[in-house]
């Protein structure tokens, strides 16, 4: 009897060994201050209900370091268009998951990624911001895209979706020194009165980006802007997802991943939230959409009633 009781016992001790998965490992791997790494770190890992340790690492230590070591189904969660840029260029094994990255900067990036790659995009789709633009922006002038290198554009594509909503879209590419940008932003604006940005986050790091609102301040000329910081700062409006709702999305993709091993596709978040500058807006003479009008027609939650 004590030999069958402890027979039973080792083989239901086998059994739950044998059916305990084993989770790969979680990088997370950043250019960020080390503060707010950890910071982003804890957050994602509190969201996260699985039995899996998240390794924060800079991006040259990972690359020095840490690459070598990676398994086939070690996921690498890259914090910004540099790490991705970096990380997708250099691994052969392993999977990626972008955040805090526009979705032409992701496709720049998973054009030299020789790995299974997915991301979890800043800003809004363009359908959504043409056609909040279309209710509110009469003015029929070409609205002037400036991008640098880091983009990948499909002009072509833009240009139909554009179309379908009224707009006709100017692309500029411009380098990346002051003095070419705002060359480029005098030289767009003499046929647009609207610049509107793409998520492009060399080109509208902080000191070009307020160069180029300085300017078009001076100018009586506004810009859709990329991310809800730009509004404060004299953008007119911009849509995007708050770090919450971004840290939702990609705890989901870790999530499934971990228990099926299928990367979902690159998205959007659901929740997306439109702020208005309402200096610019009275200027302009602009009656913005309701809430309720804002959240039963495109969706979004505004600035000021977004749960």
């Amino acid at each position: 009897m004590k030999r069958n009781v402890k027979r039973i016992f080792w083989i239901t001790l086998l059994l739950l060994f044998s059916s305990t998965k084993v989770f790969a490992a979680v990088y997370v791997v950043h250019d960020m201050e080390e503060r707010v790494a950890r910071s982003f770190v804890f957050e994602l890992d509190r969201r996260l209900l699985l039995d899996v340790s998240l390794v924060p690492v800079r991006s040259h230590a990972f690359l020095e370091n840490s690459a070598q070591k990676l398994k086939e189904d070690d996921l690498i969660v890259t914090v910004g268009v540099k790490s991705a840029q970096q990380v997708c260029s250099s691994l052969s094994k392993g999977v990626v998951v972008a955040v805090f990255i526009g979705k032409e900067e992701f496709q720049k990036a998973q054009f030299d990624c020789s790995v299974p790659s997915s991301a979890v995009f800043s800003g809004a789709p363009l359908d959504t911001r043409f056609a909040l633009l279309k209710a509110i922006w009469f003015d029929r002038k070409p609205l002037a895209v400036l991008h640098s290198d880091h983009l990948l554009i499909d002009q072509e594509s833009m240009s139909r979706q554009a179309k379908e909503y009224g707009f006709e879209l100017n692309f500029h590419h411009t380098e990346l020194d002051r003095l070419s940008v705002l060359k480029s932003v005098n030289f767009v604006l003499e046929e647009s009165a609207m610049i509107f940005s793409l998520v492009d986050s060399e080109l509208y790091q902080n000191t070009l980006a307020q160069d180029i609102l300085k300017l078009l301040f001076y100018k009586r000329q506004v810009m859709v802007g990329p991310f809800l910081p730009f509004v404060k700062a004299g953008a007119l409006l911009a849509i995007d997802s708050d770090t919450e709702v971004k840290l939702q999305v990609l705890t989901n993709h870790i999530t499934v991943w971990h228990s099926s091993r299928v990367l979902l596709p690159a998205q959007y978040p659901d929740k997306l939230r439109v702020s208005f500058n309402p200096h610019l807006i009275k200027a302009y003479g602009i009656v913005p959409p309701s809430a309720a009008f804002l959240r039963d027609e495109y969706g979004l939650c505004s600035d000021t009633q977004c749960d």
